[in-house]
């Protein structure tokens, strides 16, 4: 359960040099350690019950449903994010707009979606760190570019005021995440748990969105929603075909069974990280 010290640097260096007066700190904040309470228990009931499935994943998913519910019914009462219901395309500039309704389920898709997804990611010894690092440098880009007038009309995207404080959020969450990331190469003297993933993952979805760049954030991420898509094909085509799709899964185990090494399936992770952020960032700039 090392995500605890993650967390709890996080919250800590972020307060000593932003005023958490700032409404989107507030909530990133909130909705941070609300997974990370979720997390807890789910590490919490595996450790003390001995019980591996740990919290059933039905009960989880309906807690963090109703936790980004009220997250949204504040934001929007308070009026400090832009609930336009438009998504950004990339490319061709293009901003589709969805029904109210359709948004919101929208949200939770992207917050839930990639809290799970990142918790699926850590399943080998610093496999999980380095991605959520570079998605973080990735954010703090466009996070730069959002918050300034001058690039966001350059770029003719969605200026939003007031995110650029958000930016040490990041960077305080990038220092914590480094520090773990120490202990938990291999052989890991400590792990991530619950709390960590998917308090870290829910952060990653709540600033693609603050932001509005979920499809550029989608094609950074491709190395977690990866691991998440090979977990829903493979139950998905066993429950229909009776037949699996993939040795094991998530994907890294998949890996492991055709005789990949850990630490090379650690590797080539990470560069596939590396090389989907690059990609996204090209396919932002462009």
């Amino acid at each position: 359960m090392g995500g605890i010290f993650i967390i709890l640097a996080t919250i800590f260096s972020t307060a000593l040099f932003i005023d958490f007066s700032n409404s989107y700190i507030i909530i990133i904040s909130m909705i941070m350690f609300s997974f990370a309470i979720i997390g807890l228990v789910d590490d919490l009931i595996k450790v003390l019950f001995k019980n591996t499935n740990g919290f059933r994943g039905c009960y989880k998913i309906v807690i963090q449903f109703i936790i980004i519910g009220i997250a949204i019914l504040w934001l929007g009462y308070l009026n400090i994010i832009h609930l336009d219901n438009k998504i950004f395309i990339p490319l061709i500039d293009y901003h589709v707009t969805l029904w109210t309704v359709l948004y919101i389920i929208f949200i939770n898709f992207v917050i839930v979606g990639t809290s799970n997804a990142v918790n699926l990611t850590d399943g080998l010894d610093g496999l999980v760190s380095v991605p959520a690092i570079i998605n973080l440098f990735c954010l703090i880009i466009l996070i730069y570019c959002v918050s300034t007038p001058e690039i966001a009309d350059y770029l003719q995207i969605t200026h939003i005021k007031f995110t650029g404080e958000i930016i040490f959020l990041c960077l305080s969450l990038i220092g914590a995440i480094f520090g773990f990331l120490i202990l938990n190469l291999k052989p890991a003297k400590i792990f991530m748990g619950d709390v960590g993933s998917l308090a870290i993952g829910s952060t990653l979805g709540l600033i693609a969105i603050i932001i509005k760049q979920e499809i550029i954030f989608f094609i950074i991420s491709l190395v977690f929603v990866a691991e998440s898509l090979s977990v829903i094909i493979q139950v998905s085509s066993y429950k229909i075909r009776k037949k699996r799709i993939f040795l094991m899964a998530p994907l890294h185990h998949h890996f492991e069974k055709l005789g990949w090494h850990e630490t090379k399936v650690v590797k080539a992770f990470w560069a596939s990280s590396f090389f989907f952020a690059c990609l996204g960032m090209i396919i932002f700039l462009i």
